[in-house]
């Protein structure tokens, strides 16, 4: 039987993995370790934004300043997300080679999660279920479901990185609608209308105190099930400490963390007008539209949300596609065209996503 490594890590919190991530891409990609889990635990609270969120947009960052929240940018795809020391969260660093690897995002959410949800719900004796695009939810006792768990995955070239995260404990949950004040678009198609409402933990509904190892354990089994491999615990090797290192300045950088931000566009000229839409794609991501056009041209955008896409690096199909639609001029069929010559190049994906969707919410924010 295959055989994956298993790492046990509790010496980062959930923003500093924005460095651990990386680490584990480029060792997975380079061949220099073999496919590996991390099942992590936190030792304070923090906040991470992943690659597409807008800094002060998606988050209260003055109020993460204000509490002392750390607050890092990921290379991953989705929204941002608080993790305390109730939360877990467990990483697949897999080759995109392997055989036993989805094709694509979406399948990937939905052969993961549900053997998550799976091991949840016969453990415990509760309801629990995979959500598309990337919910964990479990069926509480007024019979609403509510989320227990966001995820994230994203495709590079070599290798492809999935997340699974479990709110185990109460939560703050007030704080977390504070720091991460949701728009009302974000629950158009769901039960809930608020944070508040959408989440919950799984103390609260399997009624008992939970210790994490019994969680870790749940994965364990349901990963070794679902891929059919062995996981067998190991350690990081010197190299992976050495990219650690080398990481750590590049994704702690203000540059970094604002490439999302809309103040990159600078002082707008007064002869440009600044326009922009947000919507929710059913079954699919919360985004935004920021268009600065001039003349019936675009003259420059910004896409940003809780959007999952791949790859992320070298460049993402969002990063290509705003270079590709600055200096058109307003027009649908060319921002259609545009759009499905970049999502058809091999490896450029983004879930629930059209170009005829997309473009459709391009023009309708630039037309007057």
């Amino acid at each position: 039987m295959e055989e994956w490594r298993f790492l046990e890590v509790d010496w980062v919190s959930y923003a500093e993995t924005a460095i651990y991530r990386p680490v584990l891409m480029r060792a997975v990609s380079e061949g220099v370790v073999p496919e590996t889990v991390s099942f992590c635990r936190f030792p304070v609270p923090s906040l991470i934004l992943n690659f597409f969120n807008d800094p002060y947009k998606d988050i209260n960052l003055a109020i993460c300043k204000k509490k002392g929240i750390p607050v890092y940018r990921v290379i991953a795809s989705g929204g941002p997300i608080f993790g305390d020391t109730g939360y877990i969260f467990t990483f697949l660093h897999l080759k995109r080679t392997n055989p036993k690897v989805p094709p694509d995002v979406p399948k990937m959410f939905e052969k993961t999660l549900t053997g998550v949800a799976e091991g949840i719900s016969d453990y415990f004796g509760i309801e629990c279920r995979f959500r598309p695009l990337n919910d964990v939810e479990v069926k509480c006792h007024d019979g609403a479901w509510r989320k227990i768990g966001p995820s994230s995955c994203f495709y590079e070239e070599k290798a492809i990185q999935m997340g699974s995260g479990i709110q185990v404990k109460e939560p703050d949950v007030d704080l977390i609608a504070e720091v991460i004040p949701a728009p009302p678009e974000k629950f158009v198609d769901k039960q809930a209308k608020s944070t508040q409402e959408r989440i919950t933990y799984l103390e609260k509904v399997v009624g008992r105190v939970i210790d994490l190892d019994e969680i870790r354990n749940i994965y364990v089994d349901q990963i070794e099930k679902v891929f059919q491999v062995k996981l067998s615990t190991g350690e990081l090797t010197d190299k992976e400490k050495t990219y650690y290192d080398e990481m750590e300045k590049e994704y702690t950088s203000d540059d970094f963390f604002m490439e999302r931000a809309e103040n990159r566009f600078g002082d707008i000229p007064p002869d440009v007008k600044r326009k922009t839409i947000q919507f929710k794609v059913p079954e699919g991501p919360f985004m935004r539209i920021i268009l600065l056009t001039k003349d019936d041209r675009i003259r420059d955008m910004l896409i940003s949300g809780t959007i999952h896409a791949s790859p992320l690096r070298p460049a993402s199909p969002i990063h290509e596609i705003e270079n590709a639609l600055r200096g058109e001029p307003v027009d649908k069929k060319i921002f259609e065209s545009k759009i499905a010559a970049i999502l058809a190049r091999k490896g450029f994906h983004i879930p629930k996503v059209s170009p005829e969707f997309l473009a459709q919410k391009i023009y309708e924010c630039a037309r007057p």
